[in-house]
């Protein structure tokens, strides 16, 4: 949970938010129900909890590129409370592949795969395989991120307790326009104009997720970084699932 991109300068870049180092967190959320997203994963180190992910297969999880910058200590599945792991699987990485097109500078192709020593019992989440065409006017498409990131921009402390927001996404023009450059095709948006609702500190790598016409719960972004958090006119930025889904079967196997 570390970076946020850059979006076009490095002076701007630092005033940006990683998703996890500065701030990647559920903002404006409630409380998830146990078990709503099983193929969440909590990334943790000697500290604790420091990042998000998604298992997309028996032994694979998806998350941010800059979250492995430093390795994984353990993958943690199943988890609801931080405090408690009782019915949850502590499973240590056996590799780490980072996507070879990753820019910290900019933060594109911020992707990474994590394949785990033994087998999850848990159940994947569905990648998105097709792009998502945000209209400019009309009916909004909702996602659901979720994490155990910090609830508010100014207190970094993590909630115990899964949380989830429910945000529209954003056009990609509109986002742009927003950030002044920098959203790649790699990137997907997430947020209300008027902010409140948000991913922060502690959530980047974790899931946005999106249930498609067929009910099934799609993943369609991974949270990559943000300026603050929750921000009037600054929405979340998410890696873009479809955009990588080729490396994604080329690696996980």
């Amino acid at each position: 949970m570390k970076i946020y991109v850059s979006i076009v300068a490095m002076l701007f870049a630092s005033n940006l938010a990683f998703a996890g180092q500065l701030e990647t967190k559920i903002v404006g959320g409630v409380e998830a129900s146990m078990g709503e997203f099983p193929f969440i994963v909590s990334l943790q180190d000697s500290m604790g909890h420091f990042c998000g992910g998604s298992l997309i297969r028996q032994n694979w999880v998806l998350t941010a590129g800059h979250c492995v910058a430093d390795g994984v200590g353990k993958v943690v599945i199943g988890l609801h409370n931080l405090n408690d792991t009782r019915n949850a699987e502590i499973i240590k990485p056996k590799r780490i592949i980072r996507h070879p097109k990753y820019n910290e500078s900019t933060t594109d192709f911020d992707y990474a795969l994590i394949e785990l020593s033994q087998n999850s019992r848990y159940q994947p989440v569905d990648l998105n395989t097709a792009d998502i065409a945000v209209p400019a006017s009309g009916p909004e498409i909702m996602a659901t991120v979720a994490g155990w990131g910090a609830t508010k921009e100014t207190n970094q402390t993590l909630p115990a307790r899964l949380q989830k927001v429910e945000v529209p996404l954003v056009p990609q023009a509109v986002c742009n326009k927003n950030y002044g450059g920098g959203i790649t095709d790699r990137m997907l948006c997430a947020g209300y104009a008027q902010g409140g609702k948000d991913s922060c500190q502690g959530d980047s790598g974790g899931p946005l997720v999106a249930t498609a016409d067929d009910h099934k719960v799609y993943l369609i972004g991974v949270v990559s970084w943000g300026e603050g958090c929750a921000r009037a006119n600054k929405p979340g930025v998410y890696s873009k699932v479809s955009e990588a889904v080729t490396w994604i079967n080329q690696n996980a196997k």
